[in-house]
């Protein structure tokens, strides 16, 4: 059955000397790895530096990053939180664990020498 996916699976590199084997790294929209529905996610928002908060207990810090004009970057980290968006990455996230791949790797291996045990090539 044809996949009727806008993205392409690999695409090829056009040189300048003709065309090139070369395959360009392509992006893989991921299914999800989830069982949970987006809707049912609870995204939990808060400010990454609370000035208001640090100032209630003694440590006014605001005034030295406006001295240095920062404040625009602050507000920026503390600005609007994509829920949406937030839900729909979350769902089909994925977590590599690399011991657990390289562990996965070797053991393939020691399978591969166990079936070619015995066999000979001359080259």
């Amino acid at each position: 059955m044809a996949s009727s996916s806008s993205v392409p699976k690999s695409t090829m590199q056009e040189t300048t000397q003709g065309t090139s084997t070369q395959e360009a790294p392509t992006l893989e929209i991921k299914g999800r790895t989830m069982s949970l529905e987006e809707r049912d996610l609870t995204v939990q928002v808060e400010n990454p530096v609370d000035f208001t908060s640090l100032a209630y207990h003694g440590c006014n810090i605001k005034e030295y990053y406006e001295a240095q004009y920062l404040i625009s970057y602050f507000d920026m980290l503390n600005g609007p939180s994509y829920m949406n968006l937030i839900r729909h990455f979350w769902v089909r996230a994925h977590v590599y664990d690399h011991k657990a791949y390289e562990a996965n790797q070797q053991r393939g291996l020691q399978e591969a020498e166990h079936r070619f045990e015995g066999i000979s090539c001359c080259i």
